[in-house]
């Protein structure tokens, strides 16, 4: 079904009613607005909701949820909007998009107790800010899009990145969530839903909480969350290392993965890095170097970290098929030098140590804007992923390499470049390929980056046959890799997920879904779960 601006009268009830209940303010259903969240990162165009609901509280999404599977709608959640996997996207018309930014508030942050409780609409930013002057932090502490992307958002859809090598996905590091079921009911889950009881621990009794985690909404719809906080590592150091091939690179991640001394780290093929040094300019940025030099421990070694930066720059990166960018942390200077030392021994088995810019300059500003959602010169851009165990690391990334090399002429016919990251995420190997191709610029990469950014190639024309392509080419990976076993984060409407569950599993997820929302109302499609 395509974008229309037609609405039934029973529709537009429906609307007067949350107008009426919320406030004007908080709905709109004009035809630009609805267009617009009517597409992801990737998927364009989709089904136009009937309204966007901007509820400022859980009270707020409870009346509005009310309203709407009382009167048959659905009802579908969205975060900052960072997602490509039709998380988001309405699987009918007649459905309420419901946009949780306005319930941003930082609830409690409890440095006695060691946790902090933020609304759902809270950005990763906003929580690092919050944590401010603690010297603490969520052991997960956020996704590269963290300027935008949201709490709410990472819990339905999983995320990884900064600490997550060390501390895995934010799964592990939430302790509760308060969120709103399809009949209203506002439930918390963990130690806070019990009666005077702190929310300070996730179990006693089921684990209710996983139950609503990577859901993308279909169980339930996050209003907030509680997250556990450790005290933050007081030094800091970062590696570089250029491989020859992307086995050599992934061996050593799984190997410094095993010592557990790794934060965060990626690795990146020579066409990554051609995008991403130049789009983010990190080497020329003279607030970059600002932000470097403040985050030294004092002023001289601030300005060498400065100085050393622009230095090094970023054309290194180019000498080297694959490079890998390493930050470790410790409690004290004698257990940092052990680290580096132990990193940088494995690191240069198959290895090239460095220049450390890379890392150093990210670490430095780690919720940059999202430049990166298109290339150098505005090509589209959209990634897939999945996980697999650390020792199957090798198995994978040749399988890997050689479903790319058999369609390399397929990419070429197309323009579509190909690019990979690799991650370690707890005891996980991760692998996210990525494509760039000339496409239109959507009204969501517009509102994203700005103007400004896109004015260049705002009027670029479609190219749905090249689209059409990284389609295909995304779903073989999805199929691929669960082929050898692999698991994807980010199911929503994307990813291969029924058809590889066991029978008896699928059963469960149904029975659960069934439980908490009877007339399958709540982001109806999602996970592949019918309304």
């Amino acid at each position: 079904m395509s974008i229309s601006e037609h609405i039934r009268t029973d529709d537009l009830m429906v609307i007067a009613a949350l107008e009426q209940a919320l406030g004007e303010d908080r709905v709109k259903a004009d035809h630009e607005t609805r267009l617009f969240y009517a597409n992801d990162i990737f998927w364009q165009p989709g089904i136009a909701p009937l309204a966007v609901v901007m509820p400022s509280n859980a009270e707020e999404l409870s009346a509005a949820v009310c309203l709407a599977t009382e009167a048959g709608v659905a009802v579908v959640p969205r975060g900052g909007g960072m997602s490509y996997t039709k998380g988001y996207l309405p699987e009918r018309s007649d459905s309420i998009v419901i946009d949780a930014r306005n319930m941003n508030r930082i609830v409690e942050v409890n440095t006695t107790d060691m946790y902090i409780t933020v609304e759902a609409g809270v950005t990763w930013e906003e929580v690092n800010e919050a944590l401010e002057g603690t010297n603490l932090r969520t052991g997960y502490w956020g996704p590269l899009s963290g300027i935008r992307a949201t709490v709410g958002g990472a819990l339905s859809q999983n995320s990884a990145f900064f600490g997550s090598a060390l501390n895995g996905t934010v799964a592990e590091s939430v302790l509760g969530i308060t969120l709103v079921l399809a009949d209203g009911r506002i439930v918390t889950t963990g130690s806070g839903g019990r009666k005077g009881t702190k929310p300070f621990t996730r179990f006693g009794g089921p684990d209710l909480t996983g139950m609503f985690l990577g859901d993308n909404g279909a169980m339930g719809i996050k209003a907030g969350a509680t997250l556990r906080l450790w005290p933050k590592p007081a030094e800091v150091d970062y590696l570089t290392f250029g491989f020859e091939s992307l086995k050599d690179m992934a061996l050593a991640q799984t190997a410094m993965a095993r010592t557990r001394m790794v934060s965060e780290g990626f690795g990146i093929d020579r066409t990554k890095a051609q995008h991403s040094a130049s789009v983010n300019r990190l080497s020329d940025s003279l607030k970059t170097l600002g932000n470097v030099a403040s985050a030294g421990k004092s002023l001289l070694a601030g300005v060498k970290n400065a100085v050393d930066v622009a230095t090094s720059g970023t054309s290194f990166l180019m000498k080297h098929p694959y490079t890998l960018h390493i930050v470790t942390e410790a409690r004290n200077a004698p257990e940092l030098a052990v680290n580096v030392s132990t990193l940088r021994a494995i690191g240069e088995r198959t290895g090239k140590s460095l220049p450390n810019s890379v890392p150093k300059v990210m670490r430095s500003k780690p919720f940059s804007p999202v430049r990166g959602m298109l290339g150098l010169n505005g090509e589209r851009w959209v990634p897939i992923h999945a996980v697999f165990p650390l020792g199957d690391a090798e198995r994978v990334v040749q399988a890997n390499d050689a479903y790319f090399a058999e369609r390399a002429a397929d990419m070429a016919e197309h323009g579509i470049v190909y690019t990979i990251m690799t991650m370690t995420v707890g005891n996980e190997f991760f692998i996210e390929p990525a494509f760039y191709w000339m496409d239109e610029i959507t009204s969501l990469h517009e509102q994203s980056l700005g103007a400004e950014v896109v004015k260049p190639w705002r009027d670029r024309a479609a190219n749905p046959q090249a689209r059409d392509a990284v389609a295909r080419l995304r779903r073989g990976t999805q199929e691929l890799y669960a082929s050898l076993g692999g698991v994807s984060w980010q199911v929503a409407r994307d990813y291969p997920f029924r058809e590889i569950l066991n029978d008896s599993t699928w059963s469960l997820l149904c029975d659960v879904k069934k439980a908490v929302d009877p007339r399958g109302l709540m982001n109806p499609g999602s996970l592949g779960l019918k309304g």
